[in-house]
């Protein structure tokens, strides 16, 4: 006679969702996590308070000279992402040692290339704006070279160090790197040279002092034995094409506003969304916190445990972000003209109402990054590349159309619906993947 099977008991299954929190929130990996948070809430805090500082010692246009070369270099730091550090994470995570010494070499040298033809890309588009008298983007521009040479460089150490779980010294390296810039921002401010350009080459400082620490802190990762170049970048390229067109296109529909606005309207506008802005930043950061630590660990989950297990990481992702996105935005919500005051003085508040759009875009934001970040760790990264696509067509139509008829407040409500529609594309992408209807997931792997 057959024993009857046990079925689960409502106490037993709300106790085993009690342990997998309390596992969630315990353990190495957990700790890893927390250590990402850390890492990414002092870049959080160190943009942040960079921002209070050339707001409070320079006016609204060098304000918005600085925040439309640092959107820049998050263009700069898309294209990375997609060649190098996503790649980086995804074949990197499960490689033996001997294997990730050699991909991570070969990768290395590509990363050196990269940087420096971007880096001479910016000195020579500046010059030529420059000459032609263009003597606010010129300049700007062409300070750029040095940011971008040192912020590339030190990031791709960085995110060697996690993909071989070595949260501790990553935060180490971010802590002193921010620490420079910071630094050299007090004693501009203090000689009265603070200036959008000289708030660029501080961030250059810092993160050419990161680059040095991270030299030191992965030498046992380098091995002149390196993979055929070609090849690791055929590699590479084939993996991470669709994730660089949709970090592109991500950049040109979201990140792209303040630099139309810039240009419609003015510098200073931009430095006025910029201000804005800053108040729910630490989102992004903490969102960035969970794509640093979570795509190589989903990546691995994903490998070892299928797809099942990538759907519970998504949910937890969900959970344990919200808590604190939601908490800023209410904050930001209920009491943005103090805020603004706080931080800036009277300078920025009449843009008070603009808190409630970034909210809703940021909300938004929320919602689709986790998606992003289980895709890109099941190789199946052409949604991204899609969904960013359809965004930037709505910048391009909507978007521009709503900054030349309501200034600040258009180019905020233009990234919500940007984000809107990005939400959905990539909400029904998952759906399909988690169907067993993504034909394209095949293409990649």
């Amino acid at each position: 006679m057959k024993s009857p099977q046990l079925q689960p008991t409502k106490a037993g299954i709300l106790k085993n969702k009690a342990k997998e929190l309390i596992e969630l929130f315990s353990g190495q990996g957990a700790r890893g996590g927390y250590l990402a948070a850390i890492d990414q809430g002092v870049i959080s805090a160190s943009n942040f308070l960079a921002t209070i500082i050339l707001a409070r010692n320079v006016s609204p246009t060098e304000l918005g000279v600085y925040a439309v070369g640092f959107i820049s270099l998050r263009l700069t730091r898309s294209i990375q992402d997609g060649i190098i550090v996503q790649p980086l994470n995804t074949f990197g995570s499960p490689m033996g040692v001997v294997q990730f010494k050699r991909y991570a070499s070969s990768t290395g040298i590509l990363q050196i290339f990269l940087a420096v033809m971007l880096s001479v890309a910016a000195a020579l588009g500046g010059w030529l704006l420059t000459g032609t008298g263009n003597d606010t983007a010129g300049p700007a521009l062409f300070a750029l070279w040095a940011p971008i040479l040192c912020w590339q460089l030190q990031e791709f150490f960085r995110r060697v160090l996690y993909t071989r779980g070595k949260t501790l010294n990553a935060t180490i390296n971010t802590i002193l790197s921010n620490t420079l810039r910071l630094g050299v921002l007090i004693w501009l401010a203090g000689q009265g040279e603070l200036s959008g350009i000289t708030g660029l080459y501080a961030i250059a400082i810092g993160a050419f002092g990161g680059l040095l620490l991270g030299i030191w802190q992965t030498r046992a990762y380098w091995s002149r034995r390196f993979y055929n170049l070609l090849l690791t970048w055929d590699r590479n390229w084939r993996f991470g094409r669709w994730i660089t067109g949709g970090n592109v296109a991500n950049w040109v529909s979201v990140e792209f506003y303040p630099i139309l606005t810039a240009g419609l309207i003015s510098f200073a506008a931009a430095g006025a969304y910029r201000a804005l802005q800053n108040l729910v930043a630490p989102i992004h950061l903490l969102l960035r916190a969970i794509d640093t630590y979570l795509t190589p660990r989903a990546a691995r989950i994903y490998i070892e445990q299928g797809k099942p297990a990538l759907t519970h990481t998504l949910r937890m992702t969900y959970l344990i972000a919200g808590v604190p996105t939601l908490g800023l935005l209410i904050l930001a919500i209920l009491f943005p003209k103090p805020l603004l005051q706080l931080f800036y003085g009277e300078t920025y508040l009449e843009f008070s109402n603009g808190i409630i759009l970034m909210a809703i875009f940021y909300t938004l934001m929320y919602i689709n990054w986790p998606i992003q970040i289980v895709l890109k760790a099941a190789r199946y990264s052409q949604p991204i590349f899609y969904a960013n696509i359809a965004a930037m067509i709505t910048m391009f139509t909507f978007g521009i159309w709503a900054i030349t008829r309501w200034g600040v407040y258009g180019a905020i409500a233009g990234q919500a619906l940007n984000a809107l529609v990005a939400t959905v594309v990539l909400a029904a992408a998952w759906a399909r993947f988690e169907r067993g209807e993504d034909k394209a997931q095949s293409k990649e792997e």
